[in-house]
């Protein structure tokens, strides 16, 4: 998976170039764990190029928004079409993850 990560000051920007799913979400993962571990405190995930979330996708989601709340940061997701907001919703993600 091509993965896009951006800084711009105290900021992270990663953006997935294709679909998450179960082949790739692993690496998403490490991409976001990494910038954490670097020290990031405000991580947003760029969806612009994702349809569709699965429900592995979400759990990692939820455990990055709790890693990340620990240190005092915030993790958000920009770029999300109707119905991955309707999922947000649904799973009540949009109470612990910012979206933008």
């Amino acid at each position: 998976m091509d993965i896009s990560v951006k800084k711009e000051g105290s900021v992270v920007y990663i953006t997935p170039e294709e679909e998450i799913h179960f082949d790739n979400y692993k690496q998403l993962e490490e991409e976001i764990l990494k910038e954490i571990e670097e020290g990031a405190r405000e991580i947003v995930l760029d969806l612009t190029n994702v349809e569709t979330l699965y429900s592995m996708t979400l759990g990692m989601f939820n455990n990055i928004a709790t890693l990340i709340a620990r240190k005092g940061g915030d993790f958000a997701l920009t770029n999300i079409n109707k119905d991955i907001r309707k999922v947000m919703k649904a799973t009540r993600l949009d109470k612990i993850i910012t979206v933008k």
